[in-house]
């Protein structure tokens, strides 16, 4: 594992300026993103050089300038992986294996193999936990979804967007304060925005090794929830 998982040195930016608690907030929806990116935790800057975030942007995100950027940002306000999230969500709960699942949601939902994939990913991430224990994942975790994933993955962007110079620090602050807002109507403590972050990295990714990074920085983070 990365260094940088391991210690979370990366969390403090020296030059960092006092910012209210309205600020903060918005920052800490991002803790998840930010740790898995090496990213500053406390500031707006990221702490990675300009040339690398570029980079970052351009081949995870296809965003190659201030339109694709926003345009992306638009989409995670809007729409993320919310939407499909909520569909699934019923179906989940309510299936007592991962072939019964998959059945359901294909015969719902024909051709839609990529919905189907995030499904079972999604399945098959909270039996992992069951298994672990660490963290346990309640049914209320489910159903307040992962607004805290597509928020949490819109701080992380907008921070990068603005060390790539593609917007502004005031914009990106914005852009934060909306996510702070979306994520107000369901995530009531740091741990819930944690886990609906986990949840919605789960449905990307049917890989355990994703997963275990994933739930590495969720551990390390622990001592932020304070």
């Amino acid at each position: 594992m990365e260094t940088h998982i391991r210690t979370l040195r990366f969390n403090s930016n020296p030059l960092n300026l006092f910012l209210g608690n309205k600020r903060k907030k918005g920052l800490r929806i991002g803790y998840m993103e930010a740790a898995l990116q090496g990213f500053y935790l406390n500031s707006i800057d990221t702490g990675v050089h300009p040339q690398k975030l570029t980079s970052f942007l351009s081949e995870n995100y296809d965003c190659f300038d201030t339109e694709s950027a926003t345009g992306l940002f638009q989409f995670l306000i809007n729409e993320g992986d919310r939407v499909s999230y909520q569909i699934m969500l019923p179906y989940l709960l309510s299936t007592s294996n991962i072939y019964e699942f998959e059945e359901i949601i294909t015969k719902r939902f024909l051709g839609v193999e990529r919905f189907v994939q995030q499904g079972k990913n999604l399945y098959n991430f909270v039996k992992y936990t069951e298994e672990r224990r660490d963290p346990i994942i309640w049914i209320n975790d489910l159903e307040r979804g992962i607004a805290g994933w597509d928020m949490g993955l819109l701080v992380g962007l907008v921070r990068a967007a603005s060390g790539s110079g593609y917007i502004t620090k005031e914009e990106a602050w914005r852009y934060i304060e909306q996510a702070n807002g979306l994520c107000a109507n369901d995530l009531r403590t740091p741990e819930e925005i944690d886990k609906s972050y986990l949840l919605g990295k789960a449905m990307k990714s049917g890989k355990i090794e994703d997963w275990d990074r994933a739930l590495s920085c969720y551990s390390l983070l622990d001592k932020y929830r304070k």
